[in-house]
């Protein structure tokens, strides 16, 4: 399971990413060819292997903003529709199964009827979120990153050198910003060096906290609900409800934990190898 039910995939790292842009907006426009996209293609936000335009990274970055609501927000929508649709059939769905004299299991399944559809819904948006919005926007601010960090070297050169950087930052950004919009994309940013990758391993540990460690936790809001009463329509033992409840945030806060824990040992052997 991925991420929350809003932007805040897209909007932390596209908005950490910004920060760069006024630096890189000074140079000089100049084509790139753009990598072949992937296949599964959910939305194409137009070619990226053209000059960048005045203000176009910044155009980007919010014309992002907009196809990423347009991804996320509907989902969220459905979400809130079907918690308030099955809320308000509850009455009617209780009645029903109270015909069966146990008015636990009775209780369960009506509690079921609300948590299931809206556990349902929420993996969904959570799932969009997690695998296209946050993977794409934290490789345009990586890929940001490292252009900038490319700037730093050129200064020994020269004002034409760090010309030339900061152009090719600002263009590898904007491609960056522009690539295709699919499922889990394949990361285009391209540390040089034990400084660089350092960083963006940095930046890697930090958005597993963020993303993927954090869509654990936010999933199980909706899936300790959904447990507890699915034991409870199914047993009608409220100690069963219970305990299927708390394993589900058990399982959910190991799990983020193992993603904390992976991402570091990664960034530490990404690190150990570029120093070799």
């Amino acid at each position: 399971m991925r991420i929350p039910i809003c932007l805040h995939a897209g909007v932390v790292a596209t908005g950490i990413a910004v920060a760069g842009i006024p630096a890189m907006a000074t140079a000089s426009a100049a084509p790139v060819t753009q990598p072949q996209s992937p296949p599964t293609v959910v939305q194409d936000v137009g070619p990226a292997a053209e000059a960048v335009p005045p203000g176009g990274l910044i155009t980007s970055f919010l014309r992002n903003q907009v196809i990423y609501c347009s991804i996320i927000c509907p989902l969220a929508v459905q979400t809130a529709v079907t918690a308030s649709v099955t809320t308000q059939q509850a009455p009617s769905t209780f009645l029903t199964a109270s015909q069966s004299n146990d008015p636990v299991k009775a209780i369960g399944i009506t509690a079921a009827s609300i948590t299931g559809p809206t556990n349902a819904a929420a993996q969904q948006t959570i799932l969009a979120d997690g695998t296209i919005v946050a993977p794409r926007a934290l490789n345009a601010f990586e890929v940001g990153v490292v252009g900038l960090l490319n700037v730093v070297p050129a200064a020994t050169d020269g004002p034409p050198a760090i010309a030339t950087a900061l152009q090719t930052a600002r263009q590898d950004t904007y491609t960056a910003l522009n690539l295709p919009i699919v499922p889990n994309p394949t990361p285009t940013v391209t540390p040089q060096g034990a400084a660089q990758v350092a960083v963006v391993a940095a930046i890697d540990v930090g958005a597993a906290v963020i993303f993927p460690a954090f869509n654990h936790i936010l999933s199980a809001t909706f899936q300790a609900p959904d447990a507890a009463a699915q034991e409870l329509a199914a047993t009608g033992n409220p100690e069963q409800a219970l305990a299927a409840g708390v394993d589900t945030v058990t399982a959910a806060q190991t799990a983020a934990n193992t993603v904390i824990a992976d991402a570091t040992a990664g960034a530490v052997d990404k690190i150990r190898t570029a120093t070799e």
